[in-house]
């Protein structure tokens, strides 16, 4: 076989390999949640931490999260309103789900409109989300005292596929 052939051989062998693992998923999202449970504990004058979970549903058409069930754990420690926010959410559909921690800022501003934002780093995955790896940044807002609606968006790695831009 000629050094061609050989290099020939060897591209065409690599093609489907390529071909699936450029294949770019656009994984960005839009969630609404409402607050099913609250634990507050005062922790002194206008400090409280509160312990929540709520749920919802993300969109972002086209993607494989596309009416994922969601699910909020968090913990929120807010003095004279503002303060930092870190939990876990987990996405779920038939397919499987993912399940990510993040770290962020809840503020308060004058008028009472509560908002976060900060960063996520996916974590523990099953069914066709396992070996899922990425990282990113979220915002949301609250529309009243339980329901809120908020972005995602970052880079992700799914299995067999390469990073894109969620």
């Amino acid at each position: 076989m000629s050094r061609r052939s050989t290099i020939l051989a060897a591209v065409l062998s690599l093609a489907p390999v390529f071909s699936a693992a450029s294949i770019a998923m656009p994984m960005g999202g839009s969630f609404t949640g409402r607050v099913d449970s609250q634990t507050p504990q005062v922790l002194g004058p206008n400090e409280v931490k509160l312990r929540q979970t709520a749920s919802g549903i993300n969109t972002g058409p086209g993607t494989p999260l596309d009416g994922a069930q969601v699910q909020w754990v968090e913990t929120v420690t807010l003095k004279n309103g503002q303060g930092p926010v870190e939990g876990t959410i987990t996405f779920t559909t038939p397919g499987g789900s993912t399940s990510s921690r993040y770290k962020g800022t809840v503020t308060t501003d004058a008028q009472g409109r509560v908002t976060a934002s900060g960063t996520y780093r996916d974590g523990p995955a099953t069914g066709e989300f396992a070996g899922t790896k990425g990282n990113g940044t979220f915002s949301l807002a609250y529309s009243s005292k339980t329901d809120f609606a908020g972005q995602w968006q970052g880079e992700v790695t799914l299995p067999g596929q390469k990073s894109s831009k969620r």
